[in-house]
């Protein structure tokens, strides 16, 4: 039957294994970080063109400043010069008019208008100069042509000296806006990379950010879910983001029907080959009890010595079928659990009274003590399966002639129980270890070996009814084991 069963488990096994997820490039984390590098490429890519574009200017300006400004300005002082020699050359024309003055006269006005020609190619790129320049030559030309100490000729002179005054406010004007252009561009070239510098300041604390909020956050809840699934326990995945991690929530969810299925399927092949073998055992274990108990005839010693093995070694199958069930049923979550009030004065009793026989013998002494008025709210053969584990185990180390105590007091809305013994106690780095599953601690005598389920499934059973427990050594020597569990309903309990 058990092997019939195996064949059907797998081959709803492979029913239930998952499709593979279709992977969608539209909302990747590929494609998204392409998208922000662009959109950073672009405004990085902006800054450094206005910025360059202000450096030329700054440039543009600089190259004016020296290449047009300063020479025409020196050239204009020249021509200016040159001026102030003609003047005095026409006025020795008009002293020496047969002197050949006039001539001279002539020939530097020639040359200040060739000056200016030359200057003029110059600042084609500047007109309100050039025109300046051009209204300068014009009056020089016309200067030239009047003849001396006339009327016309001192109305060219005042003409040529209001030019020579606009050329100069021109080339100023000109210095000024270069100046000013100049140091705008420079303002601007620094301050856009200052803004550089803060975007990219800025763009290091916030994609860091970013990612953590968008990728780490997620693989965060991934992982607890995982470490979730890896303890037994079934766990909702928010399937959000980008599309890697939707695709991975979405395996994850698989994973866990699969889990649920494989669950499922092993509860009912364990509780299936736990009826075929506890069936048999029931019998074995009446039969051998009643052979034991020699109604039906009696025994020679060593036939009653091996009946007494042959019992305790039931029992012991018998109870290490029933933990594995226990653990199985709790790691489904599948265990029933009736939790309701009980006076634990009561509870104290009927352990005494259940547990009395077990102590005897070794000739223990079992001391349980409660106040009367003290009430938790547990499920009442949990608990008691609870408190059996804990003394049994006091029990099995214990000395002959030793002193088992359980005590119940109020603490902090609930009921705390300990459980003392005087045995040898656990080295305080396995005192955690003991409540692995499957774990024993190693001892040097001959004390008979258990499955290492009990304390394992005392503690589910103490946390699935919203409590907690917890072992240490004794000062004294001894173990002491505690447990809280609450005296009024508790909503999140199971």
């Amino acid at each position: 039957m058990a092997a019939d069963f195996m064949e059907g488990y797998s081959t709803d096994r492979e029913s239930v294994v998952p499709t593979r997820v279709e992977y969608n490039r539209a909302d990747s984390i590929p494609r998204r970080v392409l998208l922000v590098a662009l959109a950073i490429l672009l405004l990085v890519g902006g800054v450094v063109y206005v910025a360059v574009r202000s450096i030329h200017t700054l440039g543009n300006s600089s190259d004016t400043l020296i290449h047009v400004g300063l020479p025409l300005q020196e050239q204009l002082l020249k021509i200016k010069n040159t001026q102030h020699q003609a003047n005095f050359f026409r006025r020795l024309a008009q002293v020496l008019p047969q002197a050949g003055y006039e001539k001279t006269f002539t020939q530097l006005v020639n040359s200040e208008e060739d000056a200016l020609q030359t200057l003029q190619r110059a600042t084609h790129n500047h007109p309100a100069l050039t025109v300046a320049m051009q209204q300068l030559q014009s009056s020089l030309a016309t200067y030239a042509q009047t003849v001396g100490n006339s009327a016309p000729e001192q109305t060219s002179k005042a003409a040529v000296e209001e030019k020579f005054q606009a050329v100069h406010l021109a080339i100023a004007t000109l210095l000024t806006q270069q100046s000013a252009a100049a140091a705008a561009a420079r303002t601007r070239a620094v301050q856009l990379l200052y803004a550089l510098v803060f975007i990219t300041a800025l763009l290091s604390i916030l994609i860091p950010w970013r990612v953590a909020t968008a990728l780490t956050r997620p693989l965060k809840d991934f992982r607890r879910a995982v470490e979730d699934i890896g303890a037994g326990k079934l766990t909702n995945v928010a399937s959000e983001g980008p599309q890697e991690l939707r695709d991975l929530a979405r395996s994850i969810q698989s994973m866990q029907a699969r889990l649920r299925e494989e669950e499922r399927l092993r509860h009912e092949f364990l509780s299936q080959v736990s009826h075929e073998l506890i069936t048999p055992l029931a019998s074995a274990r009446s039969g051998s009890e009643l052979l034991l108990s020699e109604r039906i005839g009696p025994l020679l010693p060593r036939q009653h010595e091996v009946l007494e093995i042959i019992v305790r070694q039931v029992k012991e199958l018998y109870a290490a079928i029933h933990e594995m069930l226990d653990m199985h049923a709790l790691q489904a979550r599948s265990l029933d659990f009736s939790p309701q009030d009980l006076p634990v004065a009561e509870v104290l009793v009927d352990l005494q009274n259940r547990m009395q026989p077990l102590t005897d013998k070794k000739n223990q002494t079992l001391d349980c003590n409660g106040a009367e008025q003290l009430s938790v709210y547990a499920d009442p053969q949990r608990l008691r399966q609870i408190l059996t584990n804990l003394v049994s185990n006091a029990h099995k180390y214990s000395p002959a002639d030793g002193r088992i105590e359980v005590r119940a007091t109020a603490q902090q809305k609930g009921v705390h129980f300990s459980v003392s013994d005087h045995g040898p106690g656990i080295p305080d780095a396995l005192l955690e270890r003991v409540f692995e599953r499957f774990y024993q601690v190693p001892v040097s005598n001959s004390l008979p070996r258990g499955t290492g389920l009990g304390l394992a499934i005392t503690r589910e059973l103490v946390a699935a009814q919203g409590g907690w427990i917890r072992m240490h050594n004794r000062p004294s020597g001894g173990l002491c084991a505690e447990i809280w569990l609450p005296a009024v309903r508790n909503v999140e309990a199971i």
